[in-house]
């Protein structure tokens, strides 16, 4: 899918791919707890490769290194991961980005080519500058990390088998569809697509939300997924593809943070996400069609449709697979489901920024100026952050809480990175159709939730207006 429009500010930051490191680490004994008397086994197996580490030039972690790791984590969460600052942070990569960008592009060209081949090839390359020789070990490791191995990309056609969870919230699956045109709020007689991103719980095929944007920028994924956990409660894992949306570091710190597993698609292979294609090629084929056919002429009508028919038409049908319906299957796993925090949902996705200090204790960001306290002049402080609203600046050194910052001057209420995200004007009223199907649809689901609040406490949530420049910390995104 295309995500063009993830925030070209998003911070590199050091301290955080170290801790993703270090809970890459232990995560399949945080996610899948070893039986008694086996921990220590498959610690010992987890230390016996080499890495590469974030910030350091050694290759290996011990197995108290990695005891400490998992406790750390299981008492204190993924900030803890984080290491204090060190005055050797910064230590520069084994080669330039291009270098790594042009041996991935000669192993596609020809998926026979050994590593070695590719250094020979990169060593001779005009175009290329190398601080020092390329290391085979080395480059392996990145190829390897990025799925770019001879055995991936030369593989003959697989027989995959049906694979399901065996319960509720086991494993969402998470994608974008590009959508129908609409007529494009900024631009009279003009059009613009709408795309939509979606979650899709593996076991009962239940779509915790879905929602359709004018773009396909981070925010609006994480929006996706915020409200997806306060309506049904937080996935042991999730299950995307290496779209830069569901690569970035937000993301990555952000399931890491909520206990959730993040696991990839193999690249080039779609087979793995079948029960998301299914979902859509329904969507496809009831849902699409009647948006044509309807009067739908606005992104609010468009949502308010997609959510009246999840509701009231697939959620209520029997699946082909399961012969149960999706809400059938998934409420008879409530039990299974673990409610998800508001305040910790809203923490996970903050943005993070890094300002040191003036001598005056203030601070700037997007133009803004704030005022901390006289102790931390001259010192770097994190900076964690709701990008749709910056009027709130939580700080922290090391990891430590230090509260919130002053506004001293806010000439911005937003992020940059966030500021040209489509919104929409109000609705024009229009003349109602009484052969509009959609319309019909949304009238009804109006209506049984009026009448009904639903078996679900976290199901209650009221869905936030995405074009509503006063939403609050915990719903836009």
């Amino acid at each position: 899918m295309s995500t063009k429009n993830v925030p070209a500010t998003e911070p590199e930051d050091l301290a955080t791919e170290i801790a993703l490191f270090r809970y890459g680490l232990i995560a399949q004994l945080v996610h899948t707890p070893p039986d008694k008397g086996h921990q220590e086994e498959l610690l010992r197996e987890i230390a016996a490769p080499g890495y590469r580490i974030p910030g350091s030039m050694r290759t290996h972690v011990s197995v108290t290194t990695l005891r400490r790791y998992l406790q750390t984590y299981r008492d204190h969460g993924f900030d803890a991961l984080r290491p204090s600052p060190r005055s050797d942070t910064g230590t520069p990569r084994a080669f330039p980005p291009e270098v790594l960008e042009k041996a991935i592009a000669l192993r596609q060209e020809q998926p026979a080519r050994t590593t070695q081949t590719l250094v020979d090839i990169l060593q001779r390359a005009a175009s290329l500058t190398l601080p020092h020789a390329l290391n085979v070990h080395t480059l392996t490791t990145h190829l390897r990390q990025r799925g770019q191995t001879r055995r991936l990309l030369d593989q003959p056609g697989k027989t995959y088998r049906r694979f399901e969870r065996d319960h509720v919230n086991s494993l969402w699956q998470g994608d974008a569809l590009v959508g129908p045109w609409l007529p494009d709020p900024a631009i009279p007689g003009k059009k613009r697509r709408a795309h939509l991103f979606c979650f899709l719980d593996d076991h009962s095929r239940l779509v915790p939300y879905a929602e359709f944007f004018f773009d396909e920028a981070l925010p609006r994924m994480e929006r996706v997924l915020k409200i997806a956990l306060l309506r049904r409660g937080v996935p042991q894992a999730v299950y995307v593809d290496n779209g830069q949306v569901y690569s970035s570091l937000q993301f990555h710190a952000a399931c890491a943070t909520l206990g959730i597993e993040r696991i990839q698609a193999a690249p080039y292979a779609p087979e793995g996400k079948g029960k998301q294609e299914r979902f859509f090629e329904t969507l496809r084929l009831q849902f699409l069609p009647e948006v044509e056919a309807s009067n739908v002429t606005t992104l609010t009508e468009l949502n308010e449709s997609l959510w009246a028919w999840l509701e009231m038409i697939y959620h209520q049908h029997e699946h082909s697979e399961t012969h149960q319906t999706p809400w059938a299957r998934y409420t008879a796993g409530l039990e299974r489901v673990r409610h998800a925090d508001p305040e910790t949902v809203r923490r996970a996705f903050l943005w993070r920024e890094k300002r040191k200090v003036r001598r005056d204790a203030t601070i700037s960001l997007q133009g803004n100026r704030y005022q901390v306290e006289t102790r931390y002049a001259g010192r770097t402080l994190e900076l964690r952050f709701d990008p749709f609203d910056l009027s709130q600046i939580e700080l922290s050194l090391d990891g430590t809480p230090l509260g919130l910052a002053t506004v001293l001057v806010q000439n911005r209420q937003r992020h940059l990175a966030v500021e040209h995200l489509a919104t929409e004007p109000p609705d024009p009223p229009k003349p109602k159709s009484s052969l509009d199907y959609l319309a019909a649809l949304r009238a009804e689901y109006h209506t049984q939730q009026q009448r009904e609040l639903g078996p679900l406490q976290f199901a209650r949530v009221t869905v936030p207006d995405p074009n509503s420049s006063s939403t609050s910390n915990s719903q836009e995104a």
